[in-house]
């Protein structure tokens, strides 16, 4: 990431999202835009799961995961990259574009949140 941002989240999510953010997607081809990758955790216990672009595996979202007891999780935090082009993202808009990506390749619910239109990931 060139302009990283780190905002803190208490997002408590599913088990069964947890599994689909741990279990990840990995594309075959550019076709497929989007990968997620869940990383070992921590020393403290953390799963970092890292959301990038397909094509250059920059990334552009990582959410800080911890796992709870019973197999549900929370995220923690999420970092997300401020600058794409010309457009300036902030947290709240960070947050939702990696939501709507998570429900897009990995059909997650985050059924706490509200169900965001997908044109965000492309609007200015």
């Amino acid at each position: 990431m060139e302009a990283p941002a780190t905002a803190s989240w208490d997002l408590s999510i599913s088990d069964a999202d947890f599994e689909k953010l741990k279990a990840g997607f990995e594309a075959l081809d550019m076709n497929q835009r989007w990968e997620i990758i869940a990383k070992d955790p921590d020393e403290n216990g953390i799963i970092s799961i890292h959301i990038s672009r397909s094509w250059t595996e920059e990334d552009q979202y990582i959410l800080a995961v911890k796992p709870s007891d019973g197999g549900s999780a929370k995220i923690t935090s999420i970092t997300w990259e401020q600058n794409k082009g010309e457009i300036r993202v902030g947290e709240e808009r960070g947050k939702k574009e990696a939501v709507i990506v998570c429900r897009m390749v990995l059909r997650c619910d985050f059924d706490t949140l509200p169900l965001y239109d997908r044109k965000i990931l492309w609007a200015p």
